[in-house]
């Protein structure tokens, strides 16, 4: 060790001195090399043509390894050399004479040419180390914002990658959606709450702030914030950055939606998996509940008070078998992975088939109290048929006329009508009634949902909607409302149609 520093420091010493003197010491060197090799050209008694070339290629690699000064001074020494000693008269100077002139023109105009040459190549490698250094810093910073941390700040942890790779002074990242703030260097070291006002500031303004560079962070749907460095960087690295930074903020925020995406379907999954269970679990109580009571009532010997209970159990428990229906088909047609049972399906077929099956197992609410059919059916031609589920169409249908009866005006008629483009039918279903408000008419095909208007006006669970706009989607079909004081209130279903299915039926 003490051997080691006393060499370490001569060798530190050596390179300072050569670094300060070193044009003096090449100038020296050039003069002695001109010199050594005349003295050698006039022992070996060398023709002066090729003691000029070698003269001129010695002044080439001057100009190549140490510039054009030093190249100029080793020519003109040469010049002088070639003159005074091999020439004749020996040992006189003679520089008068053009021969020696155009030698001089001649060495200096190529330690010109080559010096340039050799200033640009080696600034063009100069440049080139530059850039692959810069290139390879921000091949790390991509690396390292790859890995960022879900469960840390995104902008922090971005600026100290920045701040660590190019050695910078201070780097900050602004965003807006959501506002946050993340520092490095000096500027995290300062009070959280001064920094992040200033930095806020800083990026809000429009001026350029002398020794702070400021770029605005871009996606696909328009500025999300701004990268602060504080420090020399050019602007092409400074504009990759500002890319680099708006990717991996974007890349952040798309991962946490897709945690939150995949954590809803899990919870909606499990949902579904725990309503199906206890509509399962409530079927055998509720049969026995409902055996029992029609029992009771059938049998007799009840007094007016027992009747009249026992009918109120028996009708209770009726509406919960019901419910419980209707909770088995949420879960059937909202599961993770709905099976459809696809055939050739005659819609006007299956419109007079749920309508007359309706009539009959409902004929108070399908006369709408009224005692006259007030269902009309309106279809056009023939249309194609689809390819779809008979079941879940047909009990779509019912849906939707259940709830036209029950929301329409006493007295009112309901039409339900067949329409047909090339690509696809349309079955409506229209009724007369209160106006179903714009807010709600996407809302109602939501769980649960019951409109303002409508939320006392008739009984229900509030999923059949819900049930029916699964399985339209589930078809590749879609289903809206259209509702006003002159049209009425009107809900669509769309279902496509096939083109094998038009060549099977003509086969």
């Amino acid at each position: 060790m003490s051997r080691s520093f006393p060499r370490q420091l001569v060798v530190f010493r050596t390179g300072v001195f050569y670094r300060r003197y070193s044009f003096l010491l090449q100038c020296i060197l050039g003069v002695l090399v001109a010199l050594l090799l005349a003295r050698i050209g006039l022992a070996l008694r060398l023709d002066l043509v090729i003691l000029s070339l070698l003269f001129l290629l010695l002044t080439v690699v001057f100009a190549v390894r140490c510039g054009f000064w030093q190249a100029s001074v080793f020519a003109g020494s040469g010049i002088l050399c070639l003159t005074y000693l091999p020439s004749p008269p020996a040992f006189l100077l003679h520089l008068a004479t053009p021969r020696n002139g155009i030698a001089f023109i001649i060495f200096e105009l190529t330690a010109l040419v080559v010096s340039r040459v050799s200033a640009k190549t080696k600034a063009y490698a100069a440049e080139s180390e530059i850039q692959r250094h810069r290139t390879q810093h921000l091949h790390a910073v991509s690396h390292n914002v790859l890995l960022l941390n879900l469960q840390d700040s995104p902008e922090r942890q971005i600026a100290e990658f920045i701040q660590q790779e190019f050695e910078l002074d201070a780097v900050a990242i602004v965003t807006r959606l959501p506002d946050s703030v993340g520092a490095a260097g000096m500027w995290a070291r300062e009070e959280e709450a001064t920094i992040e006002e200033r930095l806020r500031t800083l990026a809000a303004t429009q001026s350029e702030i002398s020794g702070i560079s400021k770029r605005a962070l871009l996606s696909a749907k328009g500025p999300i914030g701004a990268l602060l460095i504080l420090g020399d960087t050019p602007p092409l690295v400074l504009d990759s950055l500002a890319s680099l930074a708006a990717l991996a903020l974007e890349r952040h925020r798309a991962s946490i939606n897709e945690s939150a995406a995949q954590a809803a379907r899990k919870t909606e999954q499990l949902r579904t998996t725990v309503l199906d269970g206890l509509a399962h679990a409530f079927k055998t109580p509720l049969t026995i509940i409902r055996v029992a009571s029609s029992g009771l009532l059938e049998a007799g010997h009840l007094d007016e008070v027992q009747h009249q209970l026992t009918q109120m159990i028996d009708e209770q428990a009726e509406r919960l078998d019901e419910l419980t229906n209707r909770l088995l088909e949420t879960a059937r047609v909202e599961g993770e992975n709905m099976c459809l049972q696809l055939e050739t399906v005659d819609v006007p077929a299956l419109i007079h088939e749920v309508v007359q099956e309706f009539r009959s197992e409902s004929p108070d609410l399908a006369n709408n109290f009224t005692g006259s059919p007030a269902i009309n059916i309106e279809i056009d031609g023939i249309p194609a048929p689809v390819a779809a589920d008979y079941e879940m169409i047909a009990s779509t249908l019912k849906e939707l006329l259940s709830n036209a009866v029950k929301y329409s005006t006493i007295g009112s008629p309901i039409t339900i009508s067949l329409s047909e483009t090339p690509y696809e039918l349309t079955l409506s279903v229209q009724s007369h009634g209160a106006v179903i408000r714009m807010e709600d008419r996407d809302r109602i095909f939501e769980r649960f949902y019951r409109g303002l208007n409508h939320r006392h006006a008739a009984p229900g669970t509030g999923i059949g909607l819900s049930v029916a706009r699964r399985v339209t989607e589930a078809h590749g079909g879609h289903i809206w409302v259209t509702s006003s004081e002159e049209a009425g209130t009107t809900f669509h279903l769309s279902l496509p149609t096939r083109d094998e299915v038009l060549a099977g039926t003509k086969g």
